[in-house]
């Protein structure tokens, strides 16, 4: 039989034992559990050789670490000071599948992990065109601009001599080119701009011209009381909402009534226009060589125009030098540049440069990210095919000069003039 002292002592015991349980417990209770760190990656992007991902950090604190992994490798470990952080991953394989994934990085330990996200690059497409040439006219005739339509039906304008007359446009109907004369036969075309048969925009130096299906008209803008010149560039989504751009920092819309002039406050001569889908975000570029505008590009969102881009000098430090052609595809705007290639991502506000060794471009198509084409001075090419470029210096080894061209659904058409003989050129690119 235990003794009385035996029993106080182990109720003692127990009773301290007890204590010590409940202030473990309240003590657990005041100390605040490790929070929890969720991580989720996107994917913005899928280019031939790279992908953009957008990694977001909610509630992770001021500074982050995480760590990004492809397939079963880690790529890079970042420092995130945002929420929000975009990764450019480089260096892919066309045509590829790849397994991506983010984990969130404290003390050299993985805290948490995000779902993996599949991705597949785009395959690359061929860099080979087989081209066709045709001059059109004798000495003299050269040709400004082109559009396509399809490929039985392509547009040229510029100025066409021919022994039984002058011409300033002509039209390829699958078999031919047809000879024809807007407005007056004897004005000079820059610049088309074709919405329907029944629709379509043409410039003189200065001023648009339309066709409504029955007439040509001439818009003289100087008349109206607008000090521009407007003949080097069109782009519109409809004949209610189109923008003329020229020389001296002139732009001008039309909204299916009225013509506005758009101040820039620039001598820059703006050569190129081109903007998204839906005409919510329109760029035009151009360059010349009056101090102190050299290049320039300006950005509209609706009513509001913004200076994007000025270089006062072709000697200025830390720019990409002269701007000579723009082109817009999804959230992207391409600029010709004497850097290279500026791919400017305007969603995220990110700019590349693809270099090209400084080659100049007079106009800058795309089809798709994997299929852009720029056309020479001297009526040669550049085309990126998704993974690199392919130069041609000139075009089949003839000597011409580029007025203007299209590219559409594999179909590529330079307008100029034989650099010698001083005829009109058109040479047709039907891409592999």
């Amino acid at each position: 039989m235990p003794s009385d002292n035996n029993v106080k002592a182990k109720t003692i015991m127990s009773t301290i034992l007890l204590i010590a349980v409940l202030i473990c417990a309240m003590s657990c209770k005041e100390c605040p559990a490790e929070p929890d760190y969720d991580i989720y990656l996107t994917v913005e992007d899928v280019f031939s050789t790279s992908v953009v991902l957008s990694v977001t950090l909610p509630d992770s604190g001021d500074v982050s670490v995480f760590a990004l992994d492809r397939d079963d490798s880690t790529v890079a470990t970042y420092n995130c000071n945002d929420d929000d952080t975009l990764i450019i991953d480089e260096g892919l394989t066309p045509n590829s599948d790849y397994l991506y994934r983010v984990r969130f990085m404290k003390d050299g330990k993985t805290k948490s992990e995000s779902d993996p996200v599949a991705v597949h690059t785009m395959d690359t497409t061929s860099h080979d065109f087989t081209w066709e040439i045709n001059t059109l006219g004798n000495y003299g005739s050269y040709l400004k601009d082109a559009w396509i339509v399809d490929e039985n039906n392509i547009w040229v304008v510029g100025n066409i001599e021919t022994d039984s007359g002058e011409y300033n446009s002509a039209r390829w109907n699958g078999s031919e080119w047809e000879l024809m004369g807007i407005y007056s036969n004897t004005l000079d075309l820059y610049s088309i701009w074709y919405f329907s048969e029944n629709d379509i925009w043409v410039t003189d130096y200065c001023s648009p011209i339309h066709w409504d299906g029955t007439t040509w008209t001439l818009y003289h803008l100087q008349n109206m009381g607008l000090d521009v010149c407007t003949g080097f560039g069109i782009w519109g989504t409809s004949s209610s909402d189109i923008y003329f751009v020229g020389r001296k920092g002139s732009i001008v819309h039309y909204d299916g009534a009225t013509f506005t002039k758009m101040e820039t406050n620039t001598d820059v001569d703006l050569r190129d226009i081109d903007g998204t889908e839906d005409g919510s975000r329109i760029y035009t570029a151009g360059h010349n060589l009056r101090i102190p505008s050299y290049s320039a590009i300006f950005e509209i969102i609706g009513n509001s125009i913004n200076r994007f881009y000025l270089v006062s000098s072709p000697y200025e430090d830390n720019t990409y030098g002269y701007v000579g052609a723009v082109c817009l595809k999804d959230h992207f705007a391409f600029f010709s540049t004497a850097a290279g290639i500026w791919r400017y991502d305007f969603r995220n506000k990110v700019s590349i440069i693809m270099d090209v060794d400084e080659i100049e471009c007079g106009d800058l198509f795309l089809e798709n990210s994997n299929d852009i084409i720029g056309y020479r001075g001297g009526m040669g090419f550049i085309h990126f095919n998704g993974k690199d470029w392919r130069k041609e210096r000139y075009l089949e080894n003839h000597i011409f000069s580029f007025g203007g061209g299209d590219y559409k659904d594999g179909l590529a058409v330079m307008a100029g003039y034989a650099t010698f003989e001083y005829q009109a050129v058109v040479a047709r690119g039907h891409h592999q």
